[in-house]
C-alpha cells in the first residue's frame, strides 16, 4: 500500500484530489493533521509494523512555508507564463497557497519583466525560474538552455532591476542546462551540459536557526520547510545519549546540518554525500562551528561497496549512525552494512513515505528493534510526511 492510498480519497465531502501537488491545502490544518495521523497508522498496519507512531509533529507554518519553489517557463513570442507543469489557460503566474507571499511577488515581477520585447532573447531560452533561501532572504536561479553574450547582458540588466525593486533578493544565478531536461535542482542531474554562473550577490545561501547560521551552495539540497527544522532537530537530540568518545556517522549528510546540530555532544563526526558543493559547505560549517573537534566530511556516491572501503572501522555501541537518503531511499546494501556495524542507534529519516514500511521490515528481519517512529509534517497541504525511525540492535 502506498501512502496516498491511506487517505479517504473517495470521500466526496473532503474533495481530496490525489493528483494535485496541494491535495490537502484546502482543508483546515487540524483536519489535515487528523487525516495524516490516520494515514500513518494505516500505512504501518499494512506492513504489520507493531510499533505505534508518535502523533504527527505539526508544522508551525501549515501554509506559505516553502523556501524552495519553482516555475516552468512557457514563452509564446509575446510574453511568458510561469506554471508548475503544463501551461494553464489564463494565469500568467500559477498560484500556490504553500509558498510565501514574497515568492509570488518575485515571480509576478519577473513575468512582467521577461514579457518585454527587449528581453525576449532570454525569455525564449529559459526552462525554469527557481527561488531558494530563507523566509527573509531569497536567491533567484534562472535555468536556461543556452548562453550567449546577449543573454548574459539581458540577465545582468534584469538582475540589477530585480534587486533594486525587491531588496529581499540577495543573489542571482544562471544555471545552464543545454539538454533542456526536467532537472531544476531537486531532480536527477543530467549527465552533462550544466554550468553555473553568478549574476549578483553572495556565493552561498544562509540558514539561520536560533543563534546559529549555516551556509550552503545554491545547488545543495536543503529542507524546504524551514519552520519545522528546530522542532525536528530538538526531537532528534532528545534521543541522543552519547558517552565520551562516541562517534557519529552522517550518511547523505548534505551541508552537515543534522550532524552539526550535535556540536556539543560528539567529539568526532564522519559524514559523506555525493554532492561536492554540499561537502565543501559542510567542511566550512564545521570549521566555523566546531573548530576544535574532529568533524570530517567526504564526497562519494553512497553504495555498500564504497562505504566498506571509506567508513571508519566499526565501533559497535560507541557508534551512532544517521541516514537521510533522497526520496527514493538508500540501496539495500547500504542499510544492511549499517545494521551489520551494530551501532548504539540508527536514525533514518524517510523523505518518501512509501519507503517507510519496506525499510522497517528490513530492520525487523535483521533482529533490530524499532525504538520510536516520529512523523513530521514537513510537507503541509500535500499527501506526504517525513518519518524519523529510531532503531537499536
Amino acid at each position: 500500500m502506498n501512502f496516498k492510498e491511506c487517505f479517504p480519497l473517495q470521500d466526496k465531502e473532503l474533495k481530496i484530489n490525489p493528483f494535485s501537488p496541494e491535495a490537502l491545502a484546502h482543508l483546515p490544518y487540524a483536519k489535515e493533521l487528523e487525516l495524516k495521523n490516520a494515514a500513518v497508522a494505516k500505512l504501518l498496519a499494512s506492513g504489520n509494523i507493531k510499533t505505534a507512531p508518535a502523533p504527527v509533529f505539526a508544522s508551525p507554518l501549515p501554509r506559505k512555508y516553502r523556501t524552495t519553489t519553482k516555475r516552468r517557463v512557457f514563452f509564446d513570442r509575446k510574453q511568458i507564463f510561469l506554471h508548475f507543469g503544463k501551461k494553464a489557460a489564463k494565469e500568467h503566474v500559477e498560484f500556490s497557497v504553500l509558498e510565501p507571499n514574497e515568492h509570488l511577488k518575485i515571480y509576478q515581477y519577473l513575468q512582467k519583466t521577461f514579457s518585454v520585447p527587449r528581453n525576449f532573447k532570454a525569455s525564449s531560452v529559459m526552462n525554469y525560474i527557481i527561488i531558494r533561501g530563507s523566509y527573509q532572504e531569497h536567491c533567484v536561479i534562472f535555468n536556461v538552455r543556452q548562453l550567449s553574450g546577449d543573454i548574459i547582458r539581458i540577465m545582468k540588466n534584469v538582475s540589477a532591476e530585480l534587486t533594486k525593486n525587491i531588496p529581499s533578493v540577495k543573489s542571482i544565478f544562471l544555471y545552464v542546462d543545454e539538454t533542456n531536461s526536467d532537472y531544476y535542482l531537486e531532480a536527477e542531474r543530467p549527465a552533462k551540459g550544466i554550468a553555473f554562473k553568478k549574476m549578483y550577490g553572495s556565493d552561498f545561501l544562509a540558514l539561520k536557526l536560533g543563534d546559529k547560521k549555516y551556509l550552503y551552495s545554491p545547488t545543495s539540497f536543503s529542507q524546504i520547510n524551514e519552520s519545522i527544522l528546530p522542532i525536528f532537530l530538538n526531537e532528534f537530540k532528545k534521543n541522543l545519549t552519547p558517552a565520551e568518545n562516541d562517534v557519529l556517522i552522517d550518511l547523505y549528510c548534505g551541508y552537515g546540518l543534522w550532524s552539526l546540530s550535535t556540536e556539543n555532544m560528539f567529539k568526532s563526526v564522519w559524514g559523506m554525500d555525493f554532492a561536492a558543493d554540499s561537502i565543501k559547505s559542510a567542511r566550512n560549517n564545521a570549521k566555523f562551528h566546531c573548530p576544535e573537534k574532529n568533524f570530517r566530511y567526504e564526497t562519494g556516491f553512497i553504495t555498500g561497496e564504497l562505504l566498506r572501503s571509506k567508513m571508519p572501522p566499526p565501533r559497535g555501541k560507541k557508534e551512532w549512525i544517521l541516514l537521510d537518503p533522497p526520496r527514493k531511499g538508500c540501496e539495500a546494501q547500504v542499510r544492511e552494512l549499517v545494521i551489520s556495524r551494530r551501532p548504539q542507534k540508527i536514525f533514518e529519516l524517510f523523505c518518501g513515505a512509501d519507503e517507510i514500511v519496506p525499510a522497517l521490515q528490513v530492520y525487523l528481519n535483521n533482529n533490530c528493534k524499532i525504538e520510536a517512529l516520529l512523523p513530521f509534517d514537513f510537507f503541509p497541504g500535500t499527501l506526504n510526511i517525513e518519518m524519523l525511525a529510531i532503531i537499536s540492535n
